[in-house]
């Protein structure tokens, strides 16, 4: 055997020992991490309730003065949404979705600029429940259910009021809010 194959013998000889060497931290350190499985599941159901008319809507809130809104609750005004339930449904609930226009604090709606109008400032739009509960936009557990008694049309009915945040100045209060019917 000439010098050359003794060399890329123990030149092959070293390379395997190297990788081996190599090759024992990574596959020890992997042994010692252990492997955890997370699952998920749910449940989707094909019964729904279907809106009654148009899903959008416009609720026109009264005109009243700065100084009527220094109590929270002025200018209240009910709306309706009206659905129509699968046989065997026995709730929904109207979930009021957090959006863009949601204080994330109060849950209340903040007013968007209109365009060629002046903006009131400091009051929000609040929402409440049929009983007069209130409603904090994004949080399920202040939306009450509606109980479905039949497959005939439901309404589902709340309250819009305006909510001052600090000294009201006159103007005009536009928001919005994104709503979709929920099977609790």
């Amino acid at each position: 055997m000439n010098n050359i194959e003794k060399y890329l013998r123990i030149a092959g000889l070293m390379l395997g020992l190297m990788a081996g060497i190599l090759a024992v931290p990574a596959t020890t350190s992997a042994q010692s991490s252990p492997s955890v499985r997370l699952n998920f599941t749910g449940t989707y159901v094909g019964t729904t309730c279907t809106l009654i008319g148009s899903p959008d809507m416009t609720v026109t809130l009264p005109t009243v003065s700065t100084q009527s809104l220094s109590t929270a609750g002025a200018g209240a005004k009910d709306f309706t949404i009206m659905m129509k339930c699968a046989s065997g449904e026995t709730g929904a609930r109207v979930y009021f979705e957090s959006g863009p226009t949601t204080d994330p604090v109060t849950g209340h709606l903040n007013p968007q600029t209109v365009s060629g109008a002046t903006s009131a400032s400091n009051v929000q739009i609040k929402l409440a429940n049929a009983d007069g509960s209130p409603i904090k936009v994004g949080d399920r557990s202040t939306m009450k259910i509606i109980p479905i008694t039949s497959t005939e049309p439901t309404p589902a009915t709340f309250f819009a009021s305006y909510y001052p945040t600090g000294k009201v100045t006159a103007g005009t209060v536009s928001t919005f809010v994104t709503y979709v019917i929920e099977m609790p």
